[in-house]
Formats: structure tokens, C-alpha cells, sequence
């Protein structure tokens, strides 16, 4: 199995009200259990905690606010996503299990 992740980095214009998105990192990991390479440009720290059979658990962490830290059990063919919160800009991520 693998897991994709996608890194879309998204930003409000002001000139004309709308938003602005763009896709900073498209890339597949094998499932083992461990932390993941660094991605994107939106300095997030990703780790698989579980793989099983046909499903993994993962998480995100962050170094200076560990409350914020969050956890994810994907099944093989099902996808989510993660939007940290913000108000004006970001980074957003699709994640995909195959």
C-alpha cells in the first residue's frame, strides 16, 4: 500500500476578493511505520503510527503546540483531507490510500 499526499497551498487576493490555490507537493509514501519525509513547503511533520492489512493510522505533529497534534485511520481506497485553521492563507492536504 501507499499513501499519496498532496500539499495545496491556498492564499486570499485581495485586488479582486477571491482565493488562490496551487499544488506545492504531490507524493507517495510506502506504508511503514515511522516518520515521513518532509513535504511541501508547509513544514508539517507527518508519521505512520500503524499499518495494517488494509488500513494505516497516521498523524500529524507539531514541535511547538502538541495539543494541536492529530491522528487519522485511513482504509485502503478512501481519502480525507486537512485544513489546520486559518484565516487569510495556508496550506491544506489531501490524503489517499492505495
Amino acid at each position: 500500500m501507499k499513501l499519496h499526499i498532496k500539499e495545496i497551498a491556498w492564499g486570499i487576493d485581495r485586488k479582486n476578493g477571491g482565493s488562490k490555490e496551487r499544488v506545492t507537493a504531490n507524493e507517495s509514501f510506502v506504508c511503514e511505520v515511522g516518520a515521513l519525509p518532509e513535504i511541501g513547503v508547509g513544514r508539517r511533520n507527518f508519521t505512520i503510527d500503524e499499518v495494517g492489512a488494509d488500513y494505516v493510522v497516521f498523524s500529524v505533529h507539531y514541535e511547538n503546540n502538541p495539543s494541536a497534534d492529530k491522528s487519522w485511520t485511513l482504509n485502503k481506497g478512501e481519502q480525507t483531507a486537512y485544513m489546520p485553521r486559518s484565516f487569510d492563507g495556508g496550506h491544506r492536504y489531501e490524503f489517499k490510500l492505495k
